[in-house]
C-alpha cells in the first residue's frame, strides 16, 4: 500500500507546480473520473498534488490487489529530449515513488503526459563523456519503443547523474541513494521503465476541455440531465478536485468516481424541479402590500363582535402555517404557491365585497373563509397537474389564506386591501 511518506527522504516537488500545471492536472483528473463512469468502473479514486501531479487508485473487487497510476502532466510549447529538465525530473519522481513508496511494486504505473513531441537530443553534458555514437533515433523514442539495449547506455548515466545531483541538494547522506542506484541491475531497470507509459503529442488543455465537454454531454443523456447544465457540472467537478487538494488527510484529498455520478443525479433532480417549477414565483415579490393591519384588526374592522378566542385560534393557525412554509426546501415553489392562492382569493374577495357592503357577521366570515379554501384548493389541485406545487393538502391552503390576511396581502374591506 502507498505510504504517506517515503521511507527515503523524498524531494518535495509541490512548489514546482505552476498555476497552469494545476489546471492541466484538474482536467486530467476530471477526464479520468468521467471515463471511469462511462467504462462502468465503480472503484476509482483520484487526486492531485499527492505523490505526483495526478494519482489514480483502482480498488476494484475483481482484482486481488490495489492498482495505482501516478502521472506527470506537462503543457509545453517546446519538444522534449532526454536532456530536458522535465524529463529527468519526472523520471526522478517516478523512481522515488517506485523504490521508496511502493517498494518496487509492479502494481503501480507511471504516466508521462504532454502535448509536446519528442526531439533528438544533443550530445552535451554527460553524454559527451560516453565514448559511443548516439543512436539515430532520439533516446526518448527508443525508451518509448522499449528498445532498452540501445537506450540504456546513454539514458541511465543521464538519469543517475541528475538523480544524485538533486538529492545532494536535500540531504547529506547521499551514500544511501548511491547504493540504491548501484543495486539496480539491467533487469531491475527494465522492470522500472516497463512501468512507465509515455504519452507524447497528447491533447492540450483546450482539447481536453472539449473532450470533457463531450463526455459530460454523453453522461447527461445517460442520467437524463439537460445539456444546459454541462458547464455547471464541469465547474463542479473541477472545483471539487481543486478544493480537496488542500486537505491534510489523504482520505479527504481523494475524489471517488461515485461522487461524480452523484453530481449528475443531483443535477437531474434539479432539472426535474426546474422543468415543473411554476413561473409565477417571479411575480410574488412584486405584489403591493401596504395594509399594515394584522388579521384581528382587519376582521374586527368588519365584525366588531368577532370572538376573541376564535381570533386567537386563527393566529395560531398563522403561526403553524408560516413555520411550515419556512421549512420548505424550495423557496421558489412556496412563492409561486402563495401567488396562486393570493390571486384566487383576491378575485373572490372583490366579488364578495360587491355583494357585502355592510358589516359582516362572524359566521359569514367563517363561511367565506371555507369557500375561499375550497376554491383555492380546487385551483391548486388543478395546477399540480402542470407544476410541482409546494403543498396540495386543504389544511395548508387554509393556513396560507390566513397568512395572506395576517401579512398585509388580503382584507375584507377596501381600505388599502386589494392589489389590482
Amino acid at each position: 500500500m502507498i505510504k504517506e511518506k517515503l521511507q527515503l527522504e523524498q524531494i518535495n516537488t509541490d512548489a514546482d507546480a505552476s498555476i497552469k500545471g494545476i489546471g492541466l492536472q484538474k482536467l486530467r483528473v476530471a477526464e479520468r473520473l468521467l471515463r471511469a463512469i462511462i467504462d462502468g468502473k465503480k472503484a476509482i479514486f483520484c487526486t492531485i498534488e499527492h505523490i505526483d501531479d495526478v494519482l489514480e487508485i483502482d480498488v476494484s473487487k475483481s482484482k486481488d490487489v490495489t492498482d495505482y497510476v501516478t502521472e506527470q502532466d506537462k503543457s509545453y510549447s517546446t519538444n522534449f529530449s532526454i536532456n530536458d529538465e522535465e524529463i529527468k525530473k519526472s523520471l526522478r519522481i517516478f523512481f522515488d515513488n517506485w523504490y521508496g513508496t511502493v517498494e518496487g511494486s509492479e502494481n503501480i504505473k507511471f504516466l508521462f503526459y504532454t502535448n509536446a513531441s519528442i526531439k533528438k537530443e544533443k550530445k552535451v553534458g554527460i553524454l559527451k563523456e560516453i565514448d559511443m555514437d548516439l543512436p539515430k533515433k532520439p533516446l526518448l523514442q527508443l525508451i518509448v519503443e522499449k528498445k532498452y539495449s540501445e537506450a540504456f547506455p546513454f539514458v541511465l548515466p543521464v538519469f543517475k547523474k541528475y538523480y544524485i545531483e538533486q538529492h545532494k541538494k536535500h540531504t547529506d547522506k547521499i551514500e544511501t541513494y548511491e547504493k540504491i542506484l548501484d543495486s539496480m541491475d539491467e533487469k531491475e531497470w527494465r522492470k522500472f521503465f516497463d512501468l512507465i507509459e509515455w504519452n507524447f503529442e497528447r491533447p492540450n488543455e483546450q482539447e481536453i476541455r472539449n473532450n470533457i465537454n463531450e463526455m459530460v454531454k454523453e453522461l447527461c443523456i445517460k442520467y437524463n440531465v439537460s445539456n444546459k447544465y454541462t458547464n455547471a457540472i464541469i465547474a463542479s467537478i473541477l472545483d471539487m478536485v481543486e478544493s480537496r487538494r488542500f486537505a491534510d488527510d489523504f482520505l479527504e484529498k481523494i475524489v471517488h468516481v461515485s461522487e461524480i455520478k452523484t453530481l449528475f443525479l443531483e443535477f437531474a433532480q434539479e432539472a426535474k424541479i426546474e422543468e415543473k417549477l411554476d413561473p409565477m414565483h417571479t411575480k410574488w415579490d412584486g405584489i403591493l402590500c401596504d395594509d399594515v393591519r394584522c388579521l384581528s384588526e382587519k376582521f374586527k374592522n368588519v365584525c366588531v363582535e368577532y370572538d376573541k378566542e376564535d381570533l386567537e385560534d386563527l393566529e395560531e393557525e398563522y403561526v403553524d402555517g408560516i413555520y411550515e412554509q419556512r421549512q420548505h426546501p424550495n423557496v421558489q415553489q412556496v412563492k409561486a404557491y402563495n401567488y396562486r392562492v393570493y390571486k384566487v382569493c383576491n378575485k373572490a374577495i372583490k366579488k364578495f365585497l360587491k355583494k357585502n357592503q355592510n358589516n359582516l357577521k362572524q359566521d359569514e366570515i367563517e363561511k367565506f373563509l371555507d369557500d375561499l379554501t375550497d376554491e383555492a384548493y380546487d385551483f391548486i389541485k388543478d395546477k399540480s397537474k402542470t407544476y410541482n406545487v409546494a403543498y396540495e393538502d386543504r389544511d395548508m391552503i387554509r393556513k396560507t389564506i390566513i397568512i395572506l390576511f395576517q401579512e398585509c396581502y388580503l382584507a375584507l374591506d377596501e381600505r388599502k386591501s386589494i392589489n389590482g
